[in-house]
């Protein structure tokens, strides 16, 4: 990993990190002030990183490269940084942590969007969801499914359809906690993205052990410049294109 020098001579940031992942803040804490870190307004925690056009504008401003750190299946914040990258003329990496593998025990369907699960579910599925709260406009048509939609934040918003049900649980989650939970709620199917991480996995994990299968929507397709796939290979390329630069 690389040692890195400061910021500019006008003390100003000089990469702006699009976050929403947890590699994004890791990343954003190893630079300190040599950084500035913005998050889409659904993953921004108080005190932490700017949001929203201004805050983007402002981050923009100092820029000398930008790395793409959302959540690995954010469609909307990837399309953003390449846009603003190509907008600037800045060099531009995309942090995303890599994709979970399935194995000959693992029963899994891919799916291209969250909107593809009404037609491959079979009728009177009890899923267990975890596509976040913004997935479920894409999951109206699905009519002839019971949902077990996973929620991390408590709230008390009734439920947007006719079968289903919000789950207010506190991550992380153990692969018996997963078990325990689709046992209890007589869960026969799995949908989800395939986030990657350690995480998300105990219910990958936990599908496995039961025999059920996980409708896993696909990554989006990272939409220009250099992937890395850990902090430090960030780091390592900001120092190659930005600090030894200076």
């Amino acid at each position: 990993m690389r040692d890195f020098d400061g910021s500019n001579s006008a003390g100003q940031p000089r990469v702006t990190i699009l976050g929403g992942s947890a590699e994004a803040r890791v990343l954003a804490d190893h630079l300190g002030d040599r950084a500035r870190l913005w998050l889409p307004a659904k993953d921004r925690l108080s005190g932490q990183g700017a949001s929203g056009p201004a805050g983007l504008s402002e981050a923009m401003q100092t820029a000398q490269a930008l790395v793409v750190a959302p959540h690995p299946c954010d469609v909307d914040t990837l399309a953003l940084g390449a846009r603003l990258a190509a907008q600037a003329d800045l060099p531009c990496v995309t942090l995303t942590r890599p994709q979970w593998r399935p194995t000959r025990r693992d029963r899994w369907i891919i799916l291209r969007s969250a909107r593809d699960a009404a037609s491959a579910l079979p009728a009177g599925s009890r899923v267990l969801v975890t596509l976040g709260r913004q997935a479920l406009p894409d999951l109206r048509a699905l009519r002839h499914a019971h949902l077990f939609v996973r929620q991390l934040t408590r709230h008390s918003e009734p439920f947007p359809m006719r079968y289903g049900t919000f789950l207010h649980d506190i991550a992380p989650f153990t692969v018996a906690q997963e078990i325990r939970q689709m046992r209890r709620f007589r869960i026969d199917a799995v949908l989800t993205r395939n986030a990657g991480g350690p995480g998300g996995w105990p219910k990958i994990a936990a599908a496995r052990a039961l025999g059920l299968p996980v409708y896993m929507v696909a990554r989006p397709r990272i939409m220009s410049g250099p992937v890395v796939a850990s902090v430090e290979a960030a780091l390592n390329w900001i120092g190659e294109r930005v600090w030894l630069d200076a």
